[in-house]
């Protein structure tokens, strides 16, 4: 009859140790997804997907922000830049490199 692993749950770490009681060997080591542990690794793992998207969504929020108030910038430099070659246009054309 074979023996089964024997799963030891470390109290500081919270890692899982799969021991084989023949051999005294440590077969498998399962660190915790995360800190706060539920005790089931696939809510645990549902918790930090959660967490990581959004993560996600508030970076690309603050991305998106920061995009509109760049192109908002160039806007007000693009008609600042308009405005100040309205008043300095003469009126007259550059002359044509081909009519030389």
């Amino acid at each position: 009859m074979a023996s089964e692993p024997i799963k030891i749950t470390c109290p500081c770490c919270k890692t899982i140790l799969v021991v084989d009681p023949k051999e005294g060997e440590v077969l498998e080591q399962r660190k915790p997804i995360l800190e706060e542990t539920t005790g089931d690794r696939l809510k645990d793992a549902f918790i930090k997907a959660k967490k990581r998207q959004d993560e996600a969504e508030t970076n690309f929020l603050k991305a998106k922000e920061k995009e509109k108030e760049k192109k908002s910038k160039f806007d007000e430099l693009f008609k600042e830049s308009l405005e100040k070659a309205k008043e300095t246009d003469v009126g007259t054309l550059p002359p044509n490199p081909m009519d030389l």
